[in-house]
């Protein structure tokens, strides 16, 4: 589930309609990739290219094609319209690009179309991927003028999709039961770093307060994470090599 203030700030610049068909769009490229549905969430990305184009127009040009009326095919030729319109390169040349690739997967490689390959992993994983870049793109623009909300909100869309978790915005849950507080704390902040500790211990269901901030500041200790602004726990570089061993294991 995104953050509210996501759709919000959109809102501030762009039609509200197309932003909210911009992120449910995502929203189900997201929740269908969680499920491993790779064909519906591959789908779902072209709902997703043709609200974020809508944006693009609406940046570069001004005004935009409504919800109501068909875009037409996304050819080299409009990329190139793009392109060589004025304006920021995040909305000419970056994010077209970008999207036309997502198009093209969707398009030529047997989801909307009859193909000799089939949906799979590794093309949707790079929609996924490719979706989040554009909307955290997006986000940051209309975000510039307060850096604190553009970090979190960024953050929170561009955070690591992981087997080992199910996090569907209603449930968190750790897959593995086997693995020690000290390694679901780590996993915890590889996938979103930034809990605090409240909310590392709610997530990963551990009861003794006490003994849950012996744990992270044992953590703390061996310099797999740093604790800031009192509670916030940050993941380190050492940190994040141990998840990734934990990860790899299970």
């Amino acid at each position: 589930m995104l953050n509210p203030k996501i759709g919000q700030y959109l809102k501030s610049s762009y039609p509200a309609d197309i932003v909210d068909a911009l992120i449910s769009a995502y929203s189900e490229v997201l929740r269908n990739y969680r499920i491993e549905r790779w064909k519906p969430s591959e789908l779902d990305a072209g709902h997703f290219v043709e609200a974020a184009r809508r944006i693009v127009e609406h940046e570069i040009f001004g005004t935009t094609t409504p919800l109501a009326k068909a875009m037409g095919s996304f050819s080299p030729a409009v990329l190139s319209k793009y392109e060589s319109a004025t304006g920021d390169e995040a909305f000419r040349i970056l994010i077209p690009r970008v999207l036309f690739s997502i198009y093209c997967i969707r398009n030529k490689r047997g989801v909307g179309h009859i193909s000799s390959i089939s949906p799979n992993k590794m093309d949707a994983t790079f929609i996924l991927s490719a979706t989040k870049w554009v909307l955290a793109e997006l986000v940051r623009t209309v975000t510039a003028s307060n850096p604190d909300d553009a970090h979190a909100l960024t953050d929170a869309i561009l955070e690591r999709e992981l087997d080992l978790i199910w996090d569907d915005g209603e449930s968190f849950v750790i897959m593995d039961n086997k693995l020690k507080a000290e390694q679901k704390v780590l996993v915890t902040l590889y996938k979103r770093d930034r809990y605090s500790i409240d909310e590392i211990q709610s997530l990963i269901g551990y009861k003794n307060r006490t003994r849950f901030k012996s744990i992270v500041e044992r953590l703390r200790s061996d310099n797999l994470i740093d604790i800031v602004q009192e509670s916030i726990c940050k993941i380190s570089p050492l940190g994040i090599r141990e998840a990734e061993r934990i990860i790899e294991n299970t």
